[in-house]
């Protein structure tokens, strides 16, 4: 058995995991995908903050931006703890095999590096959605400092 440590192999990874993490993979996308939304929308409106001449509406804004960034954050840390309790109820299919003349031990391992491989891919996009995140909670933290909140 040859160890490919990335990228692995989507196709066998996703047809032996559970459904239960396919709902998950799902989810996971849909916060991704509102991630990157929200980070780009938060790049527009901070830039078009700059260019307000009435003061009365950036502080409103940058709060506002501020609560949805924290709500984010807390979605995210939601969804880490539904991926620990994925991992964890998934990873008892890996003593189930089936019978023939193979050593179970070896199906064993073999089942638990399709779900290694799983969390390594899954904490990759958790990486990457954590400084994404960083990146926006910067960007908004240094526009409230140079508006002088």
């Amino acid at each position: 058995m040859m160890i490919h440590p990335f990228p692995f192999e989507w196709d066998r990874v996703w047809n032996s995991l559970g459904h239960f993490s396919q709902i998950f993979v799902f989810a996971l996308g849909f916060l991704g995908v509102y991630t990157l939304c929200f980070g780009a929308f938060v790049k527009v409106r901070l830039r078009s903050l700059r260019k307000v001449h009435d003061d009365n509406p950036v502080p409103q804004s940058l709060a506002r931006l501020k609560y949805r960034s924290a709500n984010l954050q807390q979605l995210t840390l939601a969804m880490f703890y539904c991926f620990g309790f994925t991992f964890w109820f998934q990873i008892q299919a890996a003593f189930f095999t089936p019978e023939n003349n193979r050593p179970v031990g070896l199906m064993v391992l073999e089942n638990f590096s399709i779900y290694f491989s799983f969390a390594a891919f899954i904490s990759l996009v958790f990486l990457a959605l954590h400084l994404v995140q960083w990146f926006v909670s910067g960007s908004i933290r240094r526009a409230a400092v140079q508006l002088g909140e």
